[in-house]
């Protein structure tokens, strides 16, 4: 009996300090209105009830993203709140009040007390967001400089990180005089396949995606289109049954934000809605592991929707009957960003065939002369531009700003622990409550 009771304490004992995983996804940029327009982009029209995403199942709360210094965050100091808990600067990554204090990321926190540690997104590696985990002490534009920071190691002689995934191998290249040499010294193994993870079973590893920054969902062909989902795939097969942390980052549903190309952004929406349904699919069965979703900011002021032009003949009476509308078919067949349309309208025979061709849109004959005096002025981010304004016009899809804008974002949340992020809170409490999930004892 005596036996039977201690074995039960001590298996007791052992689930009761078992480590929580975490799977940390960013959708940068990632306003609320991004994931409505996702919700009614993906709904089955045939049905009454509008389809719920993954988004709208974890939805816990929101919090706010105010810099240091701005109302209007960028991705730097909005990735250095969520990283490590403390408000900065726009422009800078781990700095406080344009000094050189150093605040201890998650991720670094997680591999100090024996945590694997990764990284996926479709940016490059040095970019803002992933920056802000594994560099102290930059400017978000010096990524050679922030490159060096990744390989410098812990007190123990590790380094920080298990694996990378994701773009700008040229940054690593600047930063050693020597890449290959350095990486071999940390028995580091680099991969240059694009987003063929076949032959990687082990780590410590990078994978570059890119030699600089990976092209779009739109653009990638049909194998790569789903790439955050594949990253998001691999990287939890690697991690299977260990303790982790694993950041990863939708980086270009911002990119698209800021071109205001809406077809553009539902498709990097898309990708990051698989790659969450992986990670939530993996804390079901693993249900020590917290799955934190949320965005850094919102880009583009983006709104969907507008008046019916009743006088428009083409219209039927039972659309005219519903005053306003947001034409999502209008964007369903675009097959690629608006910089690719831009690029082949600028080598075009007959705008016409190109545009209609690319988009499944009939140009109106005003359309066709706009674009036409603008391929003349030989400037392809004019003639982008005006190919985003046709499409969005098409499809009622407004935009305020090609920047970033003050409103809140949603915070989602899923497995362990997920209730402390129930509510409203500022990006710094991500952080903070995170650090409570890895281990550290909060701060009175």
């Amino acid at each position: 009996m005596k036996k039977l009771l201690l074995l039960s304490l001590t298996t007791a004992t052992l689930l009761a300090t078992d480590k929580t995983s975490v799977i940390f996804m960013i959708g940068d940029g990632m306003g609320p209105t991004y994931t409505s327009t996702y919700r009614y982009y993906k709904d089955d029209n045939s049905t009454q009830k509008m389809d719920a995403t993954v988004f709208d199942s974890l939805f816990i709360g929101m919090n706010t993203t105010y810099s240091d210094n701005s109302l209007i965050t960028d991705s730097a100091a909005a990735a250095t709140a969520l990283a490590t808990g403390y408000k900065t600067n726009n422009g800078f990554i781990g700095i406080m009040d344009q000094n050189t204090t150093q605040k201890q990321t998650v991720l670094e926190y997680a591999k100090e007390n024996g945590y694997l540690t990764a990284m996926a997104v479709t940016s490059t590696l040095t970019h803002a967001t992933p920056a802000a985990f594994l560099s102290n002490g930059h400017h978000r534009d010096d990524e050679a400089e922030i490159a060096k920071d990744y390989l410098s190691l812990t007190k123990s002689g590790k380094l920080k990180f298990d694996f990378l995934m994701g773009g700008g191998e040229k940054y690593f290249l600047e930063a050693f005089s020597d890449f290959n040499a350095r990486a071999k010294k940390e028995s580091l193994t680099l991969y240059r396949n694009d987003y063929d993870f076949t032959n990687i079973k082990n780590y410590p590893f990078i994978a570059f995606t890119a030699y600089d920054y990976p092209a779009f969902a739109l653009d990638e062909n049909k194998e790569n289109r789903f790439r955050v989902a594949k990253m998001t795939n691999k990287a939890l097969s690697l991690l299977d049954n260990k303790d982790f942390f694993l950041m990863i980052e939708s980086s270009q549903i911002d990119w698209c934000g800021h071109l205001n190309d809406i077809a553009c952004t539902m498709a990097e929406m898309e990708d990051f809605s698989r790659s969450v349904t992986l990670a939530k699919a993996y804390v079901d069965k693993h249900p020590n592991t917290l799955l934190i979703v949320t965005a850094d900011h919102s880009t583009g002021g983006l709104a969907i929707g507008d008046k019916i032009d009743k006088k428009d003949d083409t219209i039927s009476d039972e659309i005219k009957s519903r005053s306003y509308i947001w034409y999502k078919e209008s964007i369903q067949h675009i097959d690629s960003s608006s910089i690719s349309i831009a690029k082949d309208l600028n080598t075009s025979k007959d705008i016409n065939v190109t545009f209609k061709k690319q988009t499944g849109i009939t140009l109106k004959n005003h359309e066709y002369k706009k674009l036409k005096s603008t391929i003349a002025l030989n400037k392809i981010k004019v003639l982008w531009h005006e190919v985003n304004v046709i499409i969005n016009r098409h499809s009622n899809t407004g935009w305020t700003t090609h920047g970033h804008n003050a409103v809140d974002v949603e915070t989602f949340a899923y497995g362990k622990d997920s209730e402390k992020f129930k509510g409203f809170m500022d990006n710094t409490d991500i952080a903070k409550k995170i650090f409570e999930v890895l281990g550290r004892k909060s701060k009175k």
